[in-house]
């Protein structure tokens, strides 16, 4: 009997780490899709503040230095395709990011959450004379 016992055991054992292992999977998909849409977020946050806020000063301050409206503009414009490719470009490090700290904050346990906030606390009670 007590053999039946070890292999239920290893069985169950088996399972729920086959579990687990599905649920980092999808914690891994889930973060995956969310730093992407962080990533477009924020792009589309700096884009727009950019356009609005910077642009027509930039605009306005070239067109002032060339005596032309439309050639201060398309140089405007021209820096804001740069940055623009500038982003497209670290795509990559800005998502791989975004989906470190979420897969971190996914997959940490009420212990570790805990065992974090005590040692802030003690962080925060030294006082340094």
């Amino acid at each position: 009997m007590s053999f039946i016992n070890k292999w239920k055991d290893k069985i169950a054992h088996y399972i729920e780490v086959r579990i687990n292992l599905f649920k980092l999977g999808l914690i891994e998909r889930i973060s995956n899709i969310l730093s992407y849409l962080i990533f477009v977020f924020i792009g589309l946050f700096l884009s727009v503040s950019m356009l609005i806020f910077v642009g027509i000063g930039i605009g306005e301050y070239f067109s002032s230095l060339l005596d032309s409206r439309a050639g201060g503009f398309f140089i405007t414009a021209g820096f804001y395709v740069l940055l623009l490719v500038i982003l497209f470009v670290l795509r990559a490090p800005i998502t791989n990011g975004f989906t470190s700290v979420f897969i971190r904050i996914m997959t940490a346990t009420e212990a570790e959450n805990a065992d974090q906030k005590a040692e802030a606390k003690t962080r925060d009670d030294i006082k340094v004379d």
